[in-house]
């Protein structure tokens, strides 16, 4: 049950304790209590009253999900109780805002309140409390009443563009006042303890010319046999930076390893699950006594909005939803203990909706996605979702609508950093037709201005994409954390996507922040270590991405390999999955090559994304390339189903080509290849009824390919061959 009142205050704010009380309804001569709605306002009805008694909130506050007219309070009581809020667009709470809801054991004492009709761009403070009973709130003697409604109303906050609102820019900044402490601060002393308060800042309204700071991370407590234990430094200079909000991105607990609350592993019953992933969120915000005072993130919470997604240890490592059968509860346990709003259709925190996206005045919208509900498991399948296509197409189709300047899109695990979801070098388990859909669609709406925060991989990095070789960045792309979780040294970034990096740093605990310009021309990234130690900053203007494609599409495409790899990749080889790039003796100049000593099935060469995309145009045309191995005997044929000599696919639809004359296998020196591309050729459509490919098949795989794979592997046993001058021409 969620009850709505409003009081238009007209005396002077809290400033003390009973001043406070008083205000929320809770002051009485014989000590704390609720004036239950509908009483006289006469000396009896401040009577105590058993039924009224204050209930106390075991694991803090937080808002979440915050829009320019809407927020989401998130709190838990001891027991079950009725959940008050009330809140104020001012710091003396002159006009107040109110709103309640009962909880129970059902979700596990947790509850969530929407706040409507807020003020855009607007600094609010709230309180939050519980009563045993469903005792309303309402005003004491001498008060009057105002209009009904969710909203307070009132005056402009501290917002974007005060200079009353600190910590704006970047990097993080202390507090007001030498001791750390505001007025808002100071009236909370006087707060009794069973009253949590916090404050969250409302974003700009869609057409508002607004700076905006935010800040991310993620990976916090819990990895391995021997967890980082709290607290963590990051989450308190995290709160000290005082962004608008911040972006708790994935592995908000690790149910999979071992902390106080317990793990979860595949065998544990699903029933026992559930309590085990509430006591991780639990500890995670109120650790025990025997680990450590706090964690910190009750601060954080308490002095900013969240945004929260999951990744996959808010269930078990690497889990793909549909077939994972903890994932209910692990779902169930993150929806009661984050304020979450992301349907229209539900009310705050009921909704298994995870993604959604957030407006932040002209200039910024939060894309939140959601990499693990949806996915197909990680295993050898033609076609795969990581996203499923219902939130793919939203996706594609909210990235195309945003008029933002700048469209920022938070996905747990990185596009560009190797992991196990977008990218994920040439293995066939990987996901990278889905990147591929999401690349080439952000180059042809275009969806201009696209950065992307991620985190998951334990590591810090800036970089950029071209991945059309134009020599123009599609995107860019930041990778933050882990906040408590141990860390590695970074990798390569993904080669097919042809990347810059600007920044990369393992084996470190950190954070990043977002801080765009009032104007809208600059965006900024920073990287920060734990304590607020500056790692890396990088500015970056709107001219800075071009995701449009060149209207006109090229007549040829073409590798030479004369500086590096140009993207390459190997697929198949069990034993690597880049090829070694040599400076010298290519046909001519540099050229790739690559060796294994497993045998099995053949291992490919596999282009980049260069090579990818609607090639329709190119039917008719030509594949070019040139090939030689080291030694040449103990040859043997690779099976069409392992991809022929070449191969070109689109989702489920592969067309493979052999060449079938004695000589056609590559020598120890340089031999040329070229096939048509056509089906006057004998392309086999492995996936179709009929055995070859036709005319129109063909145009089918080439307007929409995905991978163009060139044999690698020739001889049993042992090898080793090069691979240069790739030319695909129309």
């Amino acid at each position: 049950m969620t009850d709505t009142h409003v009081d238009e205050r007209t005396e002077a704010g809290t400033d003390n304790r009973r001043a406070f009380l008083q205000t929320i309804g809770l002051a009485t001569t014989a000590g704390l209590m609720g004036t239950a709605a509908g009483e006289s306002d006469s000396a009896e009805s401040t009577t105590a009253s058993s039924d009224a008694d204050l209930v106390s909130l075991s694991h803090g506050v937080a808002v979440g999900d915050v829009t320019a007219t809407t927020a989401v309070v998130w709190a838990r009581a001891a027991e079950a109780a009725t959940i008050h809020v009330a809140y104020s667009p001012d710091q003396s709470f002159d006009r107040v805002g109110y709103d309640r809801t009962t909880v129970d054991a059902e979700t596990d004492t947790t509850g969530q309140l929407r706040l409507e009709s807020l003020e855009s761009n607007t600094r609010y403070r709230y309180h939050v409390w519980a009563t045993a009973g469903e005792t309303a709130y309402r005003p004491l003697n001498g008060r009057t009443g105002g209009p009904k409604g969710r909203s307070p109303g009132g005056s402009k906050g501290k917002g974007k563009g005060n200079d009353d609102h600190p910590g704006k820019g970047r990097g993080p900044k202390k507090r007001p006042d030498e001791d750390g402490r505001g007025d808002g601060d100071r009236i909370a002393d006087a707060i009794p303890e069973a009253v949590e308060s916090g404050t969250f800042v409302t974003a700009p309204a869609p057409d508002d010319e607004a700076a905006v700071s935010f800040a991310w991370s993620g990976d916090t407590w819990g990895y391995g046999d021997d967890p980082v234990e709290p607290p963590f430094p990051g989450l308190r200079t995290i709160a000290e930076c005082d962004p608008d909000f911040f972006l708790y991105h994935g592995d908000t607990i690790y149910a999979d390893a071992l902390t106080p609350a317990g793990k979860v592993t595949e065998d544990t019953p699903i029933d026992e699950a559930l309590e085990i992933y509430r006591g991780k969120y639990k500890e995670m915000r109120d650790p025990p006594a025997e680990v450590a005072e706090q964690t910190n993130l009750q601060e954080l919470l308490q002095s900013t909005s969240v945004y929260t997604v999951w990744d996959d240890h808010e269930v078990i490592n690497n889990f793909a939803g549909p077939i994972e059968p903890l994932m209910p509860e692990g779902r169930r346990a993150f929806r009661e203990y984050w304020p979450l709003d992301r349907d229209d259709d539900a009310d705050p925190g009921e909704s298994n909706r995870f993604y959604d996206s957030f407006r932040w005045g002209k200039h910024v919208e939060l894309f939140l996605i959601d990499t693990r509900q949806y996915r197909d498991p990680n295993v050898d399948l033609d076609s795969k979702t990581l996203l499923g296509r219902e939130q793919l197409e939203w996706l594609k189709g909210a990235l195309a609508d945003s008029d933002a300047t700048w469209k920022l899109l938070a996905s747990p695990a990185p596009l560009g950093y190797p992991s196990d979801s977008w990218a994920t070098e040439a293995d066939p388990t990987g996901y990278e037709a889905e990147l591929l859909e999401v690349v080439e669609h952000v180059q042809t709406e275009p969806v201009s201005n696209l950065v992307v925060v991620a985190g998951d991989v334990h590591k810090s990095v800036v970089s950029a994409y071209d991945p059309d070789d134009d020599g123009e960045f599609e995107f860019f792309e930041a990778v933050a954390g882990p906040l408590g979780a141990p860390a590695g040294e970074p990798d390569d970034l993904y080669p097919a996507l042809n990347p810059t990096e600007f920044f990369a740093k393992g084996e470190y605990r950190n954070f990043a922040t977002v801080d765009v310009a009032e104007s809208g021309e600059t965006l900024t990234i920073g990287i920060y270590d734990e304590h607020g130690t500056e790692q890396f900053t990088k500015t970056i203007s709107t001219s800075d991405i071009d995701a449009a494609a060149d209207p006109e599409n090229p007549d040829r495409i073409e590798s030479t390999f004369d500086e590096d790899a140009e993207g390459w990749l190997v697929s198949q080889n069990g034993g690597s999955n880049r090829p070694v790039y040599h400076g010298t003796g290519g046909n001519p100049g540099g050229h790739i090559g690559d060796a294994e000593n497993k045998g099995g099935v053949a291992w490919y060469y596999q282009a980049p994304f260069e090579y990818l995309g609607d090639r329709e145009a190119f039917y008719g045309g030509t594949l070019s390339f040139d090939l030689r191995q080291e030694p040449a005997d103990q040859q043997f044929d690779a099976e069409p189903v392992e991809g022929g000599d070449v191969l070109l696919q689109s989702g489920d639809r592969k067309l493979v080509y052999e060449f079938r004359g004695a000589d056609d296998d590559p020598g120890e020196e340089w031999t040329s290849y070229e096939v048509s591309l056509s089906a006057d050729e004998p392309w086999i459509g492995l996936t179709s009824r009929e055995p070859l490919a036709t005319e129109e098949r063909f145009r089918e795989v080439l307007a929409d390919l995905e991978v163009l794979r060139i044999r690698g592997e020739y001889r049993s046993g042992d090898d080793t061959s090069y691979l240069d001058n790739v030319v695909l021409t129309k």
